[in-house]
């Protein structure tokens, strides 16, 4: 694994003890949620918009779900590409499930109303409503 791709990891699990989730907007022009944004475009313009998908297999310290939140918002997969790990599951899918599965601790209101509207949000992009 590269270099970029371990500071994705770890920057998704600093996230995680901070305390910023994906959908907590309320943070999103701090320093470390702008790193960890940027630092997935660089990795999906590096490696490709399927490897970088590809953490969405990841449960730890919300990787899959920053990856999945990154991969939708910046990445634009196409609608209809498998994801190669999954084999029959499109890359869109694959992420959202992600995304909209329960977390193991509940998460505060506004971040569920958050990350809900971006879901609406998404889905109407995507055309999958």
């Amino acid at each position: 694994m590269n270099s970029k791709a371990t500071d994705f990891l770890f920057g998704c699990k600093n996230l995680y003890f901070q305390g910023i989730h994906p959908f907590d907007f309320s943070l999103s022009d701090s320093h470390e949620y702008k790193a960890i944004v940027e630092l997935g475009k660089e990795k999906i313009k590096e490696i490709g918009i399927q490897s970088f998908a590809e953490f969405v297999m990841e449960s730890q310290y919300r990787i899959g779900i920053w990856s999945s939140f990154i991969t939708l918002e910046f990445g634009k997969p196409d609608r209809n590409e498998i994801l190669n790990i999954s084999g029959t599951e499109t890359i869109f899918s694959a992420c959202l499930e992600k995304i909209e599965q329960n977390e193991i601790n509940e998460l505060p209101t506004d971040i569920i109303e958050n990350k809900n509207n971006w879901i609406r949000k998404i889905k109407t992009c995507y055309n999958n409503v």
